[in-house]
């Protein structure tokens, strides 16, 4: 069953969302995983996109866009990511339809209302259907993950 983890940072911004996104990603990089990130939509990806290629100096995260290509990591808003099945990283409202296919679905929330509000929302609906959900409180870590 998919093992479902929420990051609760003490920052506010889309900035700092993305930027712990990101440290995500290279975790996950760093240990073999192959990870898709669902966002809202297309402006979005290109931001996360544009982050990732200056996300660490001297550093690389091989990513594309879904549809485009094929690689470990795959940033996308709207098609079912062929391949990945591992990490789900879910920037988006509502939850991904396919989210169930993947082993490890994380949300990342700040102290944002809306944010708060939809993150909520996206606890109780896994909560609500047995999923085993974590939470990790980053509010007192400066760098995360």
């Amino acid at each position: 069953m998919t093992a479902v983890f929420f990051y609760v940072l003490g920052k506010n911004s889309e900035q700092d969302r993305l930027t712990f996104c990101c440290r995500l990603i290279a975790k996950a990089f760093r240990e073999g995983r192959r990870v898709y990130i669902h966002t809202r939509g297309p402006e979005h990806s290109a931001q996360l996109d544009d982050l990732l290629w200056q996300f660490q100096a001297g550093a690389f995260i091989p990513h594309a866009k879904a549809g485009t290509q094929d690689a470990p990591v795959l940033i996308g808003h709207g098609e079912i990511p062929a391949g990945h099945d591992d990490v789900l990283i879910n920037l988006s409202d509502p939850i991904p339809n396919f989210f169930s296919r993947f082993e490890r679905v994380m949300e990342i929330v700040i102290q944002d209302e809306a944010v708060l509000n939809q993150t909520r929302q996206h606890y109780k609906f896994y909560r609500d259907r047995g999923y085993d959900v974590t939470h990790h409180d980053q509010r007192n870590d400066q760098q995360g993950a």
